[in-house]
């Protein structure tokens, strides 16, 4: 059971790195901000349970858009919206697609690592170093 002993004021900047990996492949993702078990495993677990239902697809290239949307759905973040930004300076949208962004490896700057593994149906949450924290399965619902 994970014990969570942070408080959401206290870590609005932690950053987090997301691993979405299948038999054959393995996409990484940054998230800036929120990277704490607590404001990250909301939508992870939100992921990982469409997966487990088979709402969308189990291969880490085609499942990582739908983690990229429920991203996006936590900053209220549309093409609609950005298309009608007034101030492209100040606007946090204009250069965030949401919480949750693509990337090209472990960023140096992280405190916690997620690894979705979409064979086994599990989100490892783990420190950097890739010390295990706690390990969640997921089943059909």
């Amino acid at each position: 059971m994970l014990v969570l002993k942070w408080s959401i004021e206290d870590n609005m900047s932690t950053r987090a790195n997301i691993k979405v990996k299948d038999s054959y492949d393995t996409l990484w993702f940054y998230r800036h901000s929120d990277g704490y078990p607590e404001g990250a495993i909301p939508t992870i677990d939100k992921f990982m349970q469409l997966v487990a239902d088979g709402k969308i697809r189990d291969n880490a290239s085609q499942a990582s858009g739908w983690l990229i949307m429920l991203g996006a759905n936590e900053y209220d973040t549309s093409l609609d919206r950005l298309e009608n930004e007034t101030d492209k300076h100040t606007s946090y949208h204009n250069w965030k697609v949401g919480s949750i962004e693509p990337t090209t490896q472990q960023h140096g700057d992280i405190e916690y690592l997620y690894e979705l593994d979409l064979n086994k149906l599990t989100t490892t949450i783990m420190y950097p170093s890739e010390k295990v924290i706690e390990v969640k399965e997921y089943k059909k619902a």
